[in-house]
C-alpha cells in the first residue's frame, strides 16, 4: 500500500509517468473506489452545510468530465489502451491533492484572523497550480502534449465542471 501512496506522491512531484501504474481494469476501480471515499469525506468535513446529493452529483459530474474528455482525447490520439493507467494517475494525485488541502480548508472554516485566512487561501491557490501542473504532466505523457497544453486542459475540464455544477445545483 505504502508503496502505491508513494507512487502517487512521485506523481505529484512530476517524478514518475502514468505509464508505470498497470493497465488494469482492478487497480483503476481500486484506485477510483479509494478516490471516491476521501473525497466524500472531504467535502462532507468542508462544506457541512450542502446536501448529500448536491456532493454527490458535483463529483459525479467532475468524475464523469474528466473521465469522459480523457477518454476521447486518448481515443483520438490513437492511444485509448492507456486510458486506465492515466485516470488511475489523475485520481491518484488528486486524491493526494485533497488531503494536501484539507488542514488549509479546515484554517479557512474555522480562523478568524486576517493573516492566517490569507495564508491558507494563498496555499489553495498554490495547491490549485500545482494540480494543473500534475494533471499537465499527466497528459503531457499519455496523449503527447506539451505540459502546458495539458494544463490547459486540465483547468477546462475543471472550469466546464464547476460551471455545470453550479448551473445543476444553484446555491
Amino acid at each position: 500500500m505504502l508503496q502505491i501512496i508513494n507512487f502517487f506522491w512521485q506523481i505529484c512531484l512530476l517524478r514518475e509517468s502514468p505509464e508505470g501504474l498497470p493497465s488494469s481494469r482492478f487497480s483503476t476501480g481500486a484506485t477510483f473506489l479509494t478516490y471516491l471515499a476521501i473525497a466524500l469525506g472531504v467535502v462532507i468535513l468542508t462544506r457541512p452545510d450542502q446536501p448529500l446529493s448536491t456532493i454527490t452529483g458535483t463529483l459525479a459530474i467532475g468524475l464523469t468530465l474528466q473521465a469522459g474528455v480523457t477518454f476521447l482525447l486518448l481515443q483520438f490520439k490513437g492511444y485509448r489502451h492507456r486510458f486506465n493507467a492515466t485516470w488511475s494517475a489523475l485520481l491518484g494525485a488528486n486524491t493526494i491533492m485533497l488531503l494536501i488541502l484539507l488542514p488549509f480548508n479546515f484554517i479557512i472554516l474555522n480562523s478568524d484572523n486576517d493573516a492566517v485566512l490569507m495564508f491558507a487561501d494563498s496555499a489553495t491557490w498554490v495547491c490549485l497550480g500545482w494540480w494543473l501542473a500534475i494533471a499537465g504532466y499527466i497528459y503531457h505523457k499519455s496523449i503527447e502534449v506539451s505540459v502546458f497544453q495539458g494544463a490547459v486542459i486540465a483547468f477546462l475540464i475543471e472550469f466546464i465542471g464547476v460551471i455545470i455544477a453550479f448551473n445543476l445545483f444553484p446555491r
